[in-house]
């Protein structure tokens, strides 16, 4: 068991990392086409182009790793302006084995569930809105929704900074990153502890990595 836990906590590392390269080469063939379009001589076109294509080989090889039955890689094709933080659009659907309720990731941890799969798309909520999700921080188990955490024991002990992860009870793998603690108080009843949470940024958003099932 703790072997397989490792493992595990292994392939989502590299799911990390590929995200965060698949993010440089998105800035990197950006502004590669910045400084094309705009003749700058003192860039190096070559130099990026040598660059993009090491990264683009590393993470090819990383994708050929994660890419199963449980981990996939996946693109933003949508995201309304004017719900910028309520959700996203990602280029895989139930032909690629996409299910409601999938956990989605970027570079830092989790930042949304599949909500809604139709053949080659799925809609994804973020975890910034109105979503509850089943939560542990150190011993304790809480219901997110909205980056605040309730239903907490009042006698837990809780610190500013503290990290926050799935509890694997709410069909979400367990121990996937949410946030960190930035609020501790009282609910208003006096009867229970709530947090208020940092969560992973999901400002930008190119690649997102689907964290199927709850196995």
């Amino acid at each position: 068991m703790v072997i397989y836990l490792r493992w595990r906590k292994e392939i989502l590392f590299r799911i990390i990392m590929v995200l965060c390269l698949l993010s440089t080469i998105y800035l990197g063939g950006y502004y590669f086409s910045y400084f094309k379009y705009n003749d700058r001589e003192l860039v190096d076109i070559e130099a990026l182009k040598t660059q993009n294509r090491i990264l683009q080989d590393e993470i090819n090889s990383l994708n050929g790793i994660i890419n199963n039955e449980d981990y996939l890689i996946g693109k933003v094709i949508f995201r309304n302006i004017h719900d910028f933080y309520g959700e996203i659009v990602i280029n895989l659907g139930s032909e690629d084995g996409i299910n409601k309720n999938d956990a989605v990731l970027n570079c830092d941890g989790l930042i949304g569930i599949v909500y809604k799969v139709e053949k080659n798309k799925s809609f994804v909520k973020l975890l910034s809105t109105d979503y509850n999700v089943s939560v542990k921080i150190n011993d304790t188990y809480g219901n997110l929704n909205k980056g605040k955490v309730t239903l907490l024991s009042k006698y837990s002990e809780f610190n500013i900074g503290d990290k926050v992860y799935t509890s694997g009870y709410s069909g979400l793998q367990e121990g996937i990153f949410v946030g960190t603690i930035k609020e501790v108080y009282m609910d208003k009843n006096n009867l229970g502890k709530e947090v208020s949470l940092e969560l992973v940024d999901n400002t930008n958003l190119n690649y997102v990595s689907i964290v199927r099932g709850n196995s």
